[in-house]
């Protein structure tokens, strides 16, 4: 995009202390619109920050200063396309979390005095969960989008995908790729749906460019499953939230169609548990007719509107 300040050659170094955080700057189109506040978009499971540039730029001309970046193992962080799925051998789960420190900071370097956000979406929601644990300070809220509840298959999952890591942990486990997408497909009140990908979105158009894109849809290898399944136990928990302040904003967003969220039932649990622990400023916006790519479907204005909204009112000068 034309209007977007891509700053992705500035040598942002992953924690990891290997790899270089592929990575953009969004700011106002219009150099007269003021910055009041900032956005870290942090992305999900097999997919790359690219697909958030249009809803950064509407951020951005609204006075949102948005940072995006690809994950290790992810889009253009990657130096090879078998990195793809492969989140390091050496504490894969602590560098995710670092990395998106070290944006946040890359972020508030460059507008320092106004409020900063997070928001992440599927496994970057997950990321973000076990980031507010201990970083919860660094933010003036979150945002959480096509998240989940505790899931018991987790605690089942992991010790498997452990063993499988340590043995082969750069093989792309297709099996449980495709399992995981027929389990998801199976929720949905149309089954009738061709795409392995169709949980993702009601938007056809949305799953043709998903499935066309080679940076999108891959399967993880052994070591990128036993770290998402790590991020889970950890950040889908019920006490998941206990070291952060009751009056820490948070917004949960998802599709009432979502299977992630057990279509929006999942949600509202999270919701419904963290104000009975006395959070007093957690809302949640479920939206009909929608999957899990809320901000991919035909209506994703409203979405995008909506985010806009939450922030300004919980920031007011923003």
């Amino acid at each position: 995009m034309s209007n977007t300040l891509d700053t992705s050659n500035d040598n942002i170094l992953s924690s990891d202390n290997t790899h270089y955080l592929h990575h953009n700057f969004f700011e106002p189109s219009d150099k007269n619109v003021a910055i009041s506040a900032t956005l870290l978009i942090v992305h999900g499971m097999a997919e790359h920050s690219g697909r958030y540039a249009d809803f950064a730029q509407f951020l951005a001309d609204n006075g949102i200063a948005v940072a995006t970046y690809d994950h290790l193992g992810h889009g253009q962080t990657i130096k090879t396309e078998a990195d793809l799925g492969f989140f390091g051998e050496e504490h894969p789960v602590q560098s995710l979390l670092k990395d998106v420190i070290v944006m946040a900071d890359s972020l508030k370097a460059r507008h320092p005095d106004v409020p900063h956000f997070v928001m992440g979406h599927s496994m970057g929601s997950f990321i973000v969960r076990n980031v507010l644990k201990h970083h919860a300070h660094n933010f003036t809220g979150a945002i959480l989008m096509g998240s989940a509840d505790v899931n018991p298959l987790t605690k089942v999952l992991l010790p498997i995908n452990k063993v499988l890591a340590k043995v082969a942990p750069r093989q792309p486990n297709s099996v449980l790729a495709n399992t995981m997408n027929k389990v998801l497909n199976s929720q949905l009140k149309d089954r009738t749906a061709s795409s392995k990908f169709a949980w993702l979105s009601e938007n056809t158009a949305n799953i043709e460019a998903y499935e066309a894109d080679p940076k999108t849809g891959f399967d993880f290898t052994n070591n990128g499953f036993m770290t998402l399944f790590t991020l889970m136990d950890t950040g889908l928990n019920k006490g998941w939230a206990t070291t952060i302040a009751k009056n820490f904003p948070m917004l949960f967003i998802s599709g009432e169609d979502d299977p992630i969220g057990n279509m929006g039932r999942g949600i509202r649990r999270v919701v419904k548990r963290l104000h009975k622990q006395k959070f007093n400023h957690v809302d949640i916006q479920l939206y009909p007719n929608m999957r899990h790519e809320v901000l991919h479907e035909t209506d994703n204005q409203t979405v995008h509107q909506d985010i806009l909204a939450w922030i300004k009112n919980i920031a007011p000068d923003a």
